[in-house]
């Protein structure tokens, strides 16, 4: 625990320096986090993600999973929006790794999923002190790991991202946490 708080506090003025986040074009046309558009027709009766939830796919998060999983060069995630959830898989060699934020902004729902997943997710334990950065987070020995901010629910789950592709010395647990903390330290609202 203690070499991932120090990895994380390390590289938290890094990724906060380089943090950016998703944008909106003009009009009815919607620029996803990995520079690709959904035009008005296909958002046509459904919301769009906030652009905290879209910075999953940004690029200063593909760099992050690029250095957490030392890959030789930034992965692209794969975007998906449904029922209030934006998602980002991002594939390693024998497997991959999800991330998704439940895009709520009503403190009572909000709270209420993010209980709901913690309940739902076999051994699931909180996060706590410096780790958890201030806010409600647990994760499982399975390899997720779960932040609550501003209403939203962060989930980054490497269950799976295959043994084969961690780094030497690094679980699923840490390579999820690497890569949440590199959220956490870009989520700006």
């Amino acid at each position: 625990m203690r070499a991932r708080v120090a990895a994380a506090l390390a590289v938290v003025p890094l990724l906060l320096s380089a943090c950016g986040g998703g944008s909106v074009a003009p009009g009815a046309e919607h620029v996803m986090a990995d520079g690709s558009t959904m035009s008005g027709s296909s958002m046509a009766g459904m919301s769009k993600p906030s652009e905290a939830a879209s910075m999953i796919c940004s690029s200063e998060i593909r760099d992050a999973v690029r250095r957490v999983f030392q890959l030789s060069e930034a992965p692209t995630g794969r975007p998906s929006w449904s029922h209030q959830v934006f998602g980002c898989t991002y594939p390693v060699a024998h497997g991959e790794l999800r991330m998704s934020v439940k895009d709520l902004d009503v403190a009572g729902p909000g709270r209420a999923y993010f209980d709901d997943l913690r309940t739902s997710l076999a051994g699931a334990s909180a996060i706590k002190g410096v780790a958890a950065f201030g806010f409600p987070a647990f994760e499982t020995p399975q390899g997720d790991v779960v932040f609550l901010k501003d209403h939203k629910t962060l989930r980054v789950d490497a269950t799976r991202v295959a043994a084969a592709d961690l780094p030497q010395g690094t679980n699923r647990q840490d390579a999820a946490y690497g890569v949440a903390a590199a959220v956490i330290a870009c989520w700006t609202e």
